[in-house]
């Protein structure tokens, strides 16, 4: 367990985790991403990327750190990082993958404490810039982003077919740190 401060934690994620990603994932991102899928319906997210396989092939991936954030003593979202990760191929940063937060840890400072270890985590590993996507139409996590020195870098689109075609949009947002 790792201490960022006197409510928020991390744990490292396993195959073996006491906390179970799949039932956390299924809980945390329909309020925040159901509307992006046709009929709500996000089991294809869950099965392509929760899956035991895919799952096992991330935690083996060398330079990439996964996470559950634990707020006042309960699971309330996850993160991965991979260090060293080219953005189009020009440079070398810190990509911030996959960062989902309950509904009950935003507007607390989670995300901030969060990402002012991920910064430090990326300098130790000789990382000079920050870099993620984001869903367009996620209005507070692109102006949490925003308000945290991140810029607009360029923009991308997911490519699955089960999305609403107008909201596959996404924004490639990094800094320097």
């Amino acid at each position: 367990m790792i201490n960022l401060n006197k409510n928020v934690q991390l744990e490292t994620v396993t195959i073996g985790s006491p906390i179970n990603l799949v039932d956390l994932i299924q809980r945390i991102y329909p309020p925040a991403y159901k509307h992006l899928w046709k009929n709500e319906d996000c089991s294809f997210y869950f099965d392509t990327f929760y899956n035991l396989e895919h799952l096992q092939k991330e935690l083996l991936e060398k330079n990439a750190e996964y996470y559950f954030v634990i707020y006042k003593n309960n699971p309330v979202g996850i993160f991965r990082i991979q260090f060293n990760e080219p953005l189009n191929n020009l440079k070398t940063g810190t990509y911030i993958h996959r960062i989902y937060l309950g509904v009950e840890a935003q507007g607390k400072g989670v995300a901030k404490t969060i990402f002012k270890w991920i910064k430090t985590r990326a300098k130790a590993n000789n990382n000079t810039f920050l870099w993620l996507k984001a869903m367009d139409t996620q209005e507070q996590a692109v102006k949490f982003y925003t308000k945290n020195h991140f810029k607009i870098t360029g923009k991308t689109s997911l490519d699955f077919d089960l999305l609403h075609k107008p909201l596959k949009g996404m924004l490639i947002m990094s800094k320097e740190i």
